[in-house]
């Protein structure tokens, strides 16, 4: 009875992290209303503006140095804000006052003007950090800067592709999780689950292809649009299928379980409708040619939501932990931070590469990348712990009955997801009631999932 008591105790336990995870408002809604508050709007209109600005200073060839220390200056400086915003003094300092009585003789203008005040603190701490970059790194002059600032802060663009692809991992597994069945012995054909996900792949990209070429071309003539696309229909389908073979024997296995087949799918699907995004985004760049401005407001919405889901992920991790990192209340300032030294290497590396449509489609690329490589790892771990519990209980329940049966023999029956795919396909593995609980029961989902590769 101890093993199946210590099952017990862990899912307790997990139900008390779950209590407080949604006590502390950690969903991705909850975050975006904090991020967008109408009190740190200045904030958000400041990044806009200085990010413009150096991007432009960084255009100019000769100050790439001097932007680059702008960003990082920027960037540390909204971080050490963030770790002092729970004092409430500074809290205060970053915060508009709700004092709308008091700004009612005052024209729109001039309150705008003033609600910039809040951005007074963290200019003042990036300054103070800019200030003392120089007169450590420098060596004749103020203006005398590293030129490893730039290239180190280009390199931290990989970092941000794969923290975007690793972030959203995190939101679809946690949602792909929430409101199981019962787990029961499931049935059904992998070959069902493939085609219901080719056609939502494919409409999904249909109406893509339509949509951006009436944007493009001012006209809707969808076999036109279709044919002369034809390519990336090829390459998205290619794509999903070179990942489903990938991943065929975990998706059978799955299937054998009721919650554990109705996870997989949603999961993977999730997956899939990212990756087949970002390969319409790339080949949007390339072959439709988008303008300018289209390719720099769709990269200031995808730097937001790489912000936002970097946030949400590091929000949602910390909260089981007693060193809160980040957390609602200081959410805004850190993604402040974020947006700055992703902005900065954007900048460093248009600068490099003198077309930002590179860069982007690079992220891109690396991004889809990302979520392709962890759906892998996600549905082995998943099906790991579902076995686990499975060999946990039976084991209890064994030495309950039979203390003289060794454990030895226990754990050669039931071998390891890793093993069971590498196995022969005539090889049963045992998912049903008859082993003893099944998933729906010892284990919660509602959980954040780690991605662990």
């Amino acid at each position: 009875m101890e093993g199946v008591g210590r099952v017990m105790e862990e899912a307790i336990d997990d139900g008390n992290i779950l209590l407080e995870l949604a006590s502390n408002e950690t969903s991705l809604l909850g975050l975006i209303r904090t991020l967008l508050s109408p009190k740190t709007l200045p904030h958000l209109a400041l990044i806009i503006l200085l990010s413009t600005l150096l991007y432009w200073i960084a255009n100019l060839g000769i100050a790439g140095d001097l932007a680059a220390l702008g960003f990082i200056s920027l960037s540390f400086g909204y971080g050490l804000t963030a770790i002092l915003s729970t004092n409430q003094r500074v809290k205060s300092w970053i915060t508009l006052a709700d004092d709308s009585e008091a700004t009612e003789s005052i024209n729109t203008v001039t309150r705008i003007a003033l609600s910039f005040k809040i951005c007074i603190f963290p200019l003042g701490v990036s300054v103070f950090i800019g200030l003392l970059i120089m007169a450590v790194f420098s060596q004749e002059s103020l203006m005398d800067l590293p030129s490893a600032f730039p290239i180190g802060l280009g390199t931290l663009f990989v970092l941000w592709a794969v923290a975007q692809g690793r972030s959203f991992g995190s939101w679809a597994s946690s949602v792909a999780a929430k409101k199981l069945p019962e787990s029961k012995i499931a049935s059904g054909s992998i070959k069902v689950m493939t085609a219901i996900q080719v056609s939502v792949i494919s409409t999904m990209s249909i109406i893509g292809i339509i949509a951006f070429q009436f944007l493009y071309e001012k006209k809707v003539d969808a076999m036109d649009a279709i044919i002369s696309n034809i390519g990336f229909f090829i390459l998205a389908i290619t794509v999903y299928g070179l990942t489903v073979a990938w991943t065929w024997k975990l998706r059978e296995m799955a299937l054998r379980d009721k919650a554990l087949k109705k996870f997989t799918f949603r999961w993977t699907m999730f997956a899939h409708v990212f990756v087949t995004w970002h390969l319409l985004t790339v080949w949007r760049q390339l072959v439709m040619s988008p303008g300018t401005t289209e390719v720099f407001i769709e990269e200031v919405l995808l730097m937001m939501f790489t912000v936002f889901m970097a946030i949400w992920s590091i929000t949602s991790r910390t909260v089981k932990t007693k060193f809160r990192f980040v957390s609602t209340e200081n959410a805004l300032p850190w993604g402040l931070s974020f947006g700055y030294a992703y902005a900065g290497s954007v900048a460093m590396l248009a600068t490099a590469f003198e077309d930002i449509t590179y860069v982007m489609v690079t992220g891109h690329i690396i991004a889809l990348l990302t979520i392709t490589w962890i759906q892998r790892s996600v549905l082995i771990r998943i099906l790991n712990q579902h076995d686990f519990e499975v060999t946990t209980v039976r084991s209890a329940k064994q030495n309950e009955s039979s203390p003289q049966i060794s454990t030895e023999s226990e754990e050669s029956t039931s071998p390891s997801t890793e093993e069971a795919v590498a196995l022969d396909d005539g090889i049963d593995v045992q998912w049903d009631g008859a082993v003893g609980p099944s998933i729906g029961d010892d284990i919660e989902w509602n959980d954040v999932i780690e991605l662990n590769d």
